[in-house]
């Protein structure tokens, strides 16, 4: 018996001594202070959504209806733009219709008419202001018409006649006050061939860096209706003249139309088009010539596409540039309205951020500076477009 309880005494011995060590450690930590808490702010959100102001209210202003937004800023003056309808069919008896904000998007003018061509339906703003040439400052208008008693997809070839699709163009140098003139662009900017041609809708660019510095770009897309292909027109001289790209190939089985494109690093644009029933995914392309050519339009994984035009902008944040892509966020149905933010020239999307649940249809976002950007959509069942502030906060590129 006494060879078992030597070692159980030690045994215990060890134990007791082991708890009253870890007690003693535990009552030294709970006596020591807390730790310092730094008063450093937290980090910010990186993208802080305002409260939203209408713009177009169906009914309000000169038309029942407005679709279709298209947005700019030149110099303190934020630019908004959409077809006005007499209903809400794509084509009819469609004005260009404007109202302007000089205060960042807080408050907007009532929208008034600065195109209307009897008997011709308007369709398709595509808008840019010009930072740099003989005409900084200008704002360039590229729409399209159709006789306002027709469809889409009854259109003639050719490049003349009252019957066929027309490219017009028209120009302020005062921030939109008063506008030139429509000059017909057809020649230059659709093909015989194709029926219709489509400018964005949205935004126009010009481009700032490599070769092709000072380029204005327009994205289009033209038809036979139903089998739409993209590509872009563009001009050297400040929208003097202007030549067409090529078709950006690929595709199928879904087809390419309503697209927009933006410049990124290295000076290659990206091209972002509307999936026409197929991948349920926007579809890209990227251009190395300043949009003269582009790779084989593939499907954008992360992106969902429920067969609705988009909004792509690229933005300067600090000493960064990224790319703002809105959209609706699903592949089924015109809702979820939601920004994302691409890190890396569109190679992924890092960020992501709800506008606008519910209802939400073609979008436009601009660029405001420091990091700031506003988005003009359709919410409400086409009622209204409303005006979204954003501001995002990137970090610096390490």
């Amino acid at each position: 018996m006494r060879g078992w309880i030597l070692p159980s005494l030690v045994v215990l011995f060890l134990a007791q001594g082991a708890c009253s060590l870890a007690t003693g450690e535990a009552a030294q930590q709970l006596a020591e202070p807390p730790p310092e808490v730094s008063d450093c702010p937290p980090m910010p959100a990186p993208i802080t959504v305002g409260a939203a102001v209408d713009v177009f209210v169906g009914g309000t202003g000169p038309n029942p209806v407005y679709r279709i937004p298209a947005i700019t800023k030149a110099g303190d003056r934020v630019l908004a733009f959409a077809e006005g309808r007499a209903a809400l069919s794509d084509i009819g008896t469609n004005d260009l219709v404007l109202a302007t904000s000089d205060d960042g998007g807080a408050t907007w003018s009532m929208p008034r008419t600065i195109l209307d061509l009897p008997d011709r339906s308007i369709n398709n703003p595509c808008v840019v202001t010009l930072h740099s040439g003989a005409h900084a400052g200008r704002v360039l208008a590229i729409v399209q018409s159709y006789p306002a008693d027709t469809h889409e997809n009854r259109q003639a070839t050719g490049l003349e006649g009252p019957g066929v699709c027309r490219v017009h163009m028209l120009v302020s140098d005062d921030a939109g006050t008063t506008w030139s003139e429509p000059r017909d662009v057809t020649a230059s900017m659709r093909r015989s061939e194709a029926p219709t041609a489509a400018s964005g809708p949205g935004a126009a660019i010009q481009l700032r860096t490599g070769v092709h510095a000072g380029r204005i770009v327009v994205p289009f897309n033209q038809g036979p209706y139903g089998r739409w292909t993209v590509y872009t027109c563009f001009s050297d001289d400040g929208g003097a003249t202007w030549s067409m790209g090529a078709v950006a190939p690929g595709g199928a089985p879904a087809h390419a139309n309503e697209v927009q494109v933006a410049e990124v690093q290295n000076s290659d644009l990206v091209l972002n088009a509307r999936s026409f029933h197929g991948s349920k995914r926007r579809l890209g392309a990227r251009s190395k010539d300043g949009g003269a050519t582009w790779s084989t339009l593939t499907p954008i994984e992360s992106l969902p596409d429920p067969c609705c035009q988009a909004g792509l902008r690229s933005v300067a944040v600090g000493s960064r540039s990224v790319l703002a892509f809105t959209g609706c966020d699903s592949t089924t149905a015109r809702t979820n309205g939601t920004l994302w933010i691409s890190l890396d020239d569109g190679a992924s999307w890092a960020l992501k951020q709800s506008l606008a649940p519910g209802f939400f249809a073609y979008s436009a976002p601009v660029d405001l500076g420091g990091g700031r950007i506003g988005v003009l959509a359709e919410i409400d069942d086409y009622r209204r477009i409303r005006f979204i502030p954003v501001e995002l906060r990137i970090p610096a590129r390490r």
